[in-house]
């Protein structure tokens, strides 16, 4: 599967998201690698979608702060969901 760019809006008044652990059932839940921070809304994500049980997921590579200059490379353990309570990944061009 091939990686793709999306932008973080949550739908209602939370200003970002919390990561997720990965959510497959028989996943070793590690440490998360480069995500000290929560993404805020306006980050952008960059890594392969799944669909868990009827879910969709991204697995997240490298993503980049709302603001921010650079690209946190070599992400590990990081997951976003697309959806939760309205549409949160969108697709971007980077």
């Amino acid at each position: 599967m091939m990686a793709r760019a999306y932008k973080l809006q949550h739908p209602g008044s939370c200003s970002g998201m919390f990561w997720r652990q990965d959510p497959r059932p028989n996943a070793v839940k590690g440490k998360q690698v480069g995500g000290a921070e929560w993404p805020r809304n306006g980050s952008i994500l960059i890594g392969e979608e799944h669909d868990v049980g009827g879910v969709k997921y991204l697995e997240v590579a490298s993503w980049k702060q709302a603001g921010g200059s650079s690209f946190i490379e070599g992400c590990q353990g990081l997951w976003m969901l697309f959806d939760q309570g309205g549409l949160l990944l969108h697709p971007t061009t980077i």
